[in-house]
């Protein structure tokens, strides 16, 4: 496929939905499986999509939650 942004040699990609009681526990949540797959062998990259605002309002930034 030409017009996909899936890089190079990477074999699949996984999707996840973080729900939780609290916006403060799914940050606790997203910090812990970044840093988690971040020592995975083979990992190329982790990222984020909003959809456009579809899924809701609040957007959370990756890089923001390594930082807390």
């Amino acid at each position: 496929m030409e017009d996909t942004k899936v890089p190079e040699g990477v074999k699949c990609v996984y999707e996840l939905v973080v729900n939780g009681l609290t916006l403060d526990d799914v940050k606790k949540a997203m910090a812990a499986g970044i840093r988690a797959a971040s020592e995975v062998k083979g990992v190329v990259r982790i990222t984020s999509a909003n959809y456009g605002g579809k899924l809701g309002p609040i957007k959370i930034y990756l890089k923001d939650l390594l930082e807390a």
